[in-house]
């Protein structure tokens, strides 16, 4: 019922996934041809779950359905580590008091949160399925295609959390106000060590087309239904506080990394700006640490590259190098915090 959840999402280029997918039939594997997946997303009215970085949802396929709910954890460097409690159910309704109690904050009143509760927004994509044998360590690679949907109050549904009797309906909802493409490969670790999951990306990324995707699905949804964009960034220091310890230092430059990467992919220049200095930066601290860290031979590449005025975020922020660049910091990172 409960689990820690450590997967890797990577945005891909549409052109680019029959290469990867070729990739991974080239592996030891078991194959799930496509099953087509609708989640309904619920919340209060004053977002109070997402207060508590909680996501909440029941997922239907083949007549089956499951209630998830994933609580507060870290993201490192693209990896994502959240603790999840899954359920069974035999209708789409919710249901809170089957999770564990020690899940909610003390003194949380379960029957009055449940009240609150209404549909917010909702996922619809088809997943094929690879379990991948990887180095030492057994490897769910999802291919996940479809659409994330917003609209007001979707199914129409009461603060019961019923969402319909037999399928899940989210027909209102499928033509809701806004959508955003989902086009990703998520890494999961069913089993075996994290560096196993860092070096299939790796694999995965000897060709251009992938790049590090640092938000949830749930994320992404409610960034849609709050109408949040990238408006602004913020502005990335000129020099490293070389006091705080290297792990420490290098986990906030790929958290400042991803943030500029997906303002520049938004159409923000001063994201490029921002990644100018991070490389800066990065080529800064292989140098002055490299007795710990390797020097990369792509960092000044990339920094010539971007540094073209004719750069262009999609080509760049897509490219192998690029991935294979944050990848390696990040397996360097997990190296340390284990």
């Amino acid at each position: 019922m409960s689990a820690v959840e450590i997967e890797l999402k990577l945005s891909v280029k549409p052109d680019a996934i029959p290469a990867v997918c070729q990739q991974l039939f080239q592996l030891p594997h078991h194959y799930t041809s496509p099953q087509h997946l609708t989640n309904i997303y619920f919340e209060t009215p004053d977002n109070q779950l997402r207060r508590w970085d909680m996501g909440l949802r029941i997922r239907g396929f083949d007549g089956h359905y499951e209630m998830t709910i994933k609580t507060a954890g870290k993201v490192i460097g693209g990896l994502h580590q959240r603790p999840e409690f899954n359920v069974p159910l035999h209708y789409p309704e919710l249901d809170l008091s089957l999770f564990p109690a020690h899940i909610w904050p003390e003194n949380t009143d379960i029957a009055h949160l449940q009240s609150q509760l209404s549909e917010l927004f909702s996922t619809h994509f088809t997943r094929e399925k690879w379990f991948v044998t990887y180095g030492q360590s057994e490897i769910e690679v999802a291919l996940d295609q479809g659409t994330i949907c917003s609209g007001n109050n979707s199914s129409g549904n009461n603060s019961s959390g019923n969402i319909s009797s037999g399928n899940i309906s989210s027909d209102n909802n499928s033509s809701g106000d806004h959508t955003s493409p989902i086009c990703e490969f998520e890494l999961e670790l069913m089993n075996g060590n994290v560096t196993d999951v860092l070096l299939l990306a790796d694999k995965l990324a000897s060709q251009n087309g992938l790049r590090l995707a640092n938000k949830s699905k749930a994320a992404r949804g409610y960034a849609l239904i709050q109408g949040l964009s990238h408006k602004t960034l913020p502005s990335v220091p000129d020099d490293l506080e070389w006091q705080q310890p290297l792990p420490v230092l290098l986990s906030e430059i790929l958290a400042q990394w991803q943030e500029q990467e997906e303002g520049w992919l938004a159409g923000l220049a001063e994201g490029k700006t921002g990644l100018m200095k991070i490389l800066r930066c990065v080529i800064q601290l292989t140098e002055k640490q490299s007795e710990y860290l390797p020097v990369y031979d792509l960092l000044p590449e990339l920094k010539e590259a971007l540094s073209a005025a004719s750069a262009d975020a999609e080509t760049l922020c897509y490219s192998a190098a690029w991935l294979q660049c944050k990848l390696a910091l990040t397996q360097w990172l997990m190296a340390q915090s284990r």
